[in-house]
């Protein structure tokens, strides 16, 4: 899953460039401009080693794909900097 190709946007669309993330997307049809479900789920290799487990399911949403997956990355940016900040390096 490392070497996924879908969902460069999604957890890792905002994480330092190199970082490995081992992550599975799904993406729901859209009907009647709600999607049902756009998501991504992951492991991110922090620098130290040790892994952070992200799991991120955008529901029901009118938004486009591109902002559901910029949700989606700003959610895993936070995890990353909420574990830098924690000094977990």
């Amino acid at each position: 899953m490392i070497e996924t190709s879908t969902g460069p946007n999604r957890i890792k669309g905002l994480l330092p460039k190199g970082t490995v993330v081992a992550h599975k997307t799904g993406t729901s049809a859209t009907v009647n401009g709600v999607t049902a479900a756009t998501n991504d789920v992951g492991l991110v290799t922090l620098p130290n080693g040790q892994h952070l487990a992200i799991a991120v399911f955008v529901s029901d949403s009118q938004a486009t794909d591109a902002i559901r997956e910029e949700v989606i990355a700003i959610i895993g940016e936070g995890c990353m900097g909420q574990m830098e900040q924690m000094n977990v390096k």
